[in-house]
Order: structure tokens, then C-alpha cells, then sequence
């Protein structure tokens, strides 16, 4: 690291104390980001910010941060490092779980909601309990549901001087409401009249009880249980669980004897890890990830978002074969995109590409469920990798990829054109990245085609029209976009 001159440290030390006056946490990383050994500790040589979102402590007011602290925004390799490291740790700690592990990662990255399901004594309280550890600076709620509870178990009792006073209100101190982190045990024991309570809470992040409405802090919940119970408030609430994982029991003999050993040293309580992950930098990425931050973007092209769609409906399809009630909500396949963001992110890359489309599995199924598929036993998971893999074979041999791509760069440039027709020459002849792609796909779909005929709207018009479907998806597509720029072709 530079030194600073005196001013600089004046100036930061004038900041930090600026910032504790006004209630911000103040942390401080170590300067080798990259040794994510909690062993090899080294001393702290600077103190800042670590990101914009700091969370504020109670009875602080917001104010803005001084421009050089404010610079110091999440250095997000290094957070993804931390984040990786302690998915490592936690698979080290809680044997054989590590698939469950990544799907609670992305359940946090992408502010979502996760369901494990197993008999008793499965470790499912150690697993949440080492996951939340993760993290510093978080607010975390738990509780054992029974049949006993009431809604003010979770949201808090009234309050009795605004009840006086003719208000409904609730004492939110220390409930659901103001926590990041949930962990709900043994879930499906909670009443009805419960769970319709949480259904606002875990989707809406609202608390609302007649005229009193209270955004919720809620950013995962993690919930636990030992069966399933289905009817119509059960199966609504299972839809905002979008990720979900069974517990199997495992005889292995040698995964036995590292539980053996990690429970000789742990006792079953989850170790407290040495360096931790502040949670503002988490909420940091989860805003990249759903496509909430202005400075940062994870691009997904149009081609990758089409053939998302063209997988799952495979995959869908194929699982009723089995289970004809099987079901993936439009909800849950939109909000496909911000796992694909995640996983893009994860692999310290900015734009989403095929092979994130090949771990939508994590999201899509319930892990090690396993259904009946000619007199065989096969895992949900086995179900979408034999979609995903026949639906790329099947694509690339008919041609139909090239024809995908062709027609989204077709619409690209039409909506261009529509939305500014007096351009319409100048983006026809421009060179492009578009066009020339364009040109390229022209010479594979149309060999016939003189290679330097000069694209125009009419030649593009004549190419749509020309274009014979591979499969049913191309020719949906096809029409759609016939449909859409009929005033323009």
C-alpha cells in the first residue's frame, strides 16, 4: 500500500471520527486480501469504509459521507474470495453437504428464500447456524415453531399505549421485522393463521396487520422441517422458498467418520470463524445481482434469457412425465435471472454465459429429491442435466442456435428502427458488432446468398420470411417477432 502523506491522515482520521459520531460501523480489512487463511493473521494498516451501504446503528441519523470515504466502495474479488473461502470452511465442518451450502450462498446472494427438509436429528440447525455465522454486522431472528404461536411470537406483541390510544400497533423490538437473517425450525409446525402472516413478510418484505404497514429488513430465511403438509396456505408459502434441498441420510463409512471427528471438535456447535463477511457487502452484491446497482451490471444477452426459457420448459416437461402436478412458477422462472447473475458473479465474470445456464439446477430443483423415471430412481438434478444436454445436442444439430441468434439480432435491429425510424439508413449501414454478427449468420443460414449483398430492411425482411423453423421454439420466436415489427416489415 502507498504511504499517505500527513494531510491524507488527518483528513482520514478526521472521517472516521465524522463517521462514528454519526453512528457508522467502521471496518477494517486486512491490506492482503488475497490470504484468506484465517491462521495467518497480519496487522491492520488502514481503516475505511467498505462500502456505501453502511449499515447505521440505532438512533443514528443518515448523513452522506465524506467523498474520500465514500470512494472506498466493496472491492468485490476480494468479497467473492471471502465468500468462496467460507463455503469451503463451512463443507469442511458440515460433511456432505457441500451442494446445500452453495444453494444457501445463492439463496443470500440473490435475496431469497431457502427450505431444507429432513428427518430429525440431520444437522439442519448446525447447517443454518454455520451459514449465518458467515457474517458480521447482521441481525438475525430464530425461532421453534408449534402449534401454540401466535403472530406475535415473530411480529411482537401490541402495544398497549398506542392501543389506548384507539392505534393498532406492535412492539417490532427485537421481532421478525427488524431482522436480515431468519431461521424458522421445524416451520411446518406453525399454525395457518402463522404462516398466512409470513406470506407478506418472506414475499412482500411487509408487515401488514389492518391500517399498520411495516416495511420488513428480511433479506433470507433460512427454514427447517421434518414433513411437509400441503393445502392451500402451505403450498403458497412453498413458492417463495426458491431454493430447496432434502437432507439424505448417508451410511457412507468414511463420510460417518469425518462427522465423528468434526463433532469430537465441535460438539455440534457451529465454530465461530475468525474473519467474517460484514453484511453490508453482501446486500452490496445482492444489489448487482437483482440489477439494482447504478455503477455495476451483469449483462445477460438475449440469447442466454431465450434459451433459459427453452431449458426449463424441457425440464418442466419432462417432470411430468413422472409428476404430472409438477410445477415451476412464471415467479420463480423470472427470477431465474438473478441466480444466473450470481453464479456469472461467483466466477469473477460480468456477463452471464451458457455455462451458467448448466448449474440453473441449483435453483430449479429440490435437491436430492428423486422421482420414478422408467422403473428407475432419478434426482430431480439428473432430470435437468439430461434436458439441458439433450436440448443443446438437439439444438446444434438442426441448426436451431444459429437460427436463435440470427432472429434476436433480427429484433434487435428492428426495435432500433422503430424506436428511431429516422435513423433507420445510418444503423443499416453502420459497422457495427451487431450487424457484423448479422452478416456472419446471413452467410451460414443463406449459402446461396452473394456474401457482400448490402444489408438493407428489405433483405432483412426477406431473410425473416425465408427462414425455416429447426424447431417448434424458432418458430415461436419467428412469429413473435413477424407479430411485434409488422408495421415496420
Amino acid at each position: 500500500m502507498k504511504s499517505q502523506n500527513p494531510s491524507q491522515r488527518n483528513y482520514l482520521n478526521d472521517a472516521e471520527s465524522l463517521l462514528d459520531q454519526e453512528g457508522y460501523i467502521i471496518i477494517a480489512p486486512d491490506e492482503e486480501k488475497k490470504d484468506l487463511q484465517p491462521e495467518e493473521k497480519q496487522a491492520v494498516k488502514t481503516v475505511h469504509v467498505t462500502t456505501q451501504q453502511m449499515e447505521k446503528l440505532p438512533g443514528k441519523k443518515p448523513d452522506i459521507l465524506p467523498k474520500a470515504i465514500e470512494a472506498e466502495a466493496t472491492d468485490i474479488p476480494s468479497t467473492i474470495q471471502y465468500l468462496k473461502w467460507h463455503m469451503e470452511r463451512i463443507a469442511k465442518n458440515v460433511i456432505g453437504r457441500e451442494e446445500i451450502i452453495k444453494q444457501a450462498m445463492y439463496a443470500i446472494l440473490t435475496r431469497e428464500h431457502m427450505l431444507l427438509l429432513s428427518r430429525t436429528g440431520m444437522a439442519k440447525s448446525y447447517l443454518a447456524n454455520y451459514i449465518f455465522n458467515t457474517f458480521d454486522n447482521v441481525r438475525v431472528f430464530a425461532s421453534q415453531a408449534s402449534k401454540e404461536q401466535t403472530p406475535d411470537n415473530y411480529f411482537g406483541p401490541y402495544n398497549i399505549d398506542e392501543f389506548k390510544k384507539g392505534r393498532i400497533r406492535h412492539n417490532i423490538h427485537g421481532s421478525i421485522i427488524e431482522a436480515n437473517l431468519v431461521f424458522l425450525d421445524e416451520f411446518f409446525d406453525a399454525s395457518d393463521v402463522v404462516l398466512r402472516s409470513l406470506l407478506s413478510v418472506l414475499n412482500e418484505r411487509k408487515f401488514i396487520n389492518g391500517p399498520e404497514q411495516i416495511d420488513v429488513a428480511i433479506h433470507t430465511a433460512i427454514a427447517t422441517a421434518n414433513y411437509m403438509r400441503m393445502n392451500e396456505v402451505t403450498e403458497a408459502i412453498l413458492d417463495r422458498f426458491t431454493y430447496k434441498s432434502i437432507i439424505p441420510e448417508d451410511d457412507n463409512v468414511y463420510q460417518q467418520l469425518l462427522i465423528d471427528h468434526t463433532y469430537a471438535f465441535s460438539r455440534g456447535k457451529a465454530i465461530e470463524p475468525d474473519k467474517k463477511i460484514p453484511f453490508n457487502q453482501i446486500i452490496y452484491l445482492s444489489d448487482i445481482v437483482r440489477n439494482k446497482s447504478k455503477e455495476v451490471k451483469i449483462e445477460i444477452p438475449d440469447f442466454i434469457y431465450f434459451m433459459k426459457n427453452v431449458i426449463t420448459n424441457k425440464f418442466v416437461s419432462d417432470m411430468r412425465k413422472s409428476d404430472y402436478k409438477f410445477f415451476i412458477s412464471p415467479r420463480k422462472q423470472a427470477k431465474l435471472q438473478d441466480f444466473l447473475r450470481a453464479n456469472a458473479l461467483l466466477n469473477n465474470r460480468f456477463e452471464v454465459t451458457m455455462d451458467d445456464l448448466k448449474d440453473m439446477y441449483l435453483a430449479l430443483c429440490t435437491l436430492n429429491s428423486f422421482i420414478s423415471v422408467k422403473a428407475k430412481d432419478k434426482s430431480e438434478k439428473d432430470v435437468f442435466l439430461d434436458a439441458y444436454q439433450q436440448t443443446m445436442v438437439h439444438f446444434n444439430a438442426t441448426g436451431a442456435i444459429q437460427q436463435i441468434e440470427f432472429l434476436l439480432n433480427l429484433r434487435r435491429i428492428f426495435q432500433e428502427i422503430m424506436e428511431n425510424p429516422e435513423k433507420k439508413e445510418r444503423l443499416l449501414a453502420s459497422s457495427s458488432g451487431i450487424l457484423r454478427g448479422l452478416r456472419n449468420l446471413l452467410k451460414k443460414l443463406f449459402p446461396s446468398r452473394a456474401s457482400d449483398d448490402e444489408i438493407t430492411l428489405e433483405t432483412l425482411k426477406r431473410s425473416l420470411t425465408e427462414l425455416q423453423p429447426a424447431v417448434e421454439e424458432v418458430r415461436e420466436l419467428k412469429e413473435g417477432i413477424t407479430k411485434d415489427y409488422f408495421a415496420i416489415l
